[in-house]
């Protein structure tokens, strides 16, 4: 078991993830990137998403945690978990394993990213040291802004 959190616990905790698919979870966050509403159902109350993913919670110390989502890093704030390319409106979250949702209304781009850092073991931070994930999205974002000016 490659969380050891969830494993002193049997293997089942609350924070252990959200086991999906890429497309899924791309569902999740175009549901939360349209105010709680997809397909023409509404699941969550609009100012419920809109609070959960407004801007990050403690902005005096930077801090890029908002109340249900990570937001876009900002002027001198730490933790790179999307690329700067990205919205003051996006939102997201990374996992321990590596994973990645973003979203960005701004430009209507979803982002996932599934991986699994942890194999062989927890010590392998090749994603994080290497910039894989921010890399991968700054690649898309800079083709939709690209394919924009064309339009």
């Amino acid at each position: 078991m490659h969380d050891q959190g969830a494993a002193m616990l049997g293997g089942v905790c609350g924070h252990a993830g959200l086991f999906s698919n890429a497309n899924d979870l791309g569902v999740m966050m175009q549901l939360f990137m349209q105010y709680g509403e997809y397909g023409g159902e509404r699941y969550f109350k609009e100012e419920v998403v809109k609070y959960f993913t407004s801007a990050p919670y403690f902005v005096s110390n930077k801090n890029r945690r908002g109340i249900g989502f990570d937001k876009a890093v900002r002027a001198g704030g730490s933790g790179p978990t999307c690329s700067k390319c990205t919205s003051n409106e996006s939102f997201g979250h990374s996992g321990f394993t590596g994973t990645i949702t973003w979203a960005d209304p701004k430009t209507g781009f979803v982002y996932v990213f599934l991986s699994n850092r942890v194999n062989p073991d927890a010590e392998n931070r090749k994603i994080i040291s290497l910039s894989i994930r921010t890399r991968i999205q700054k690649i898309f974002t800079d083709a939709i802004a690209k394919a924009e000016k064309a339009i």
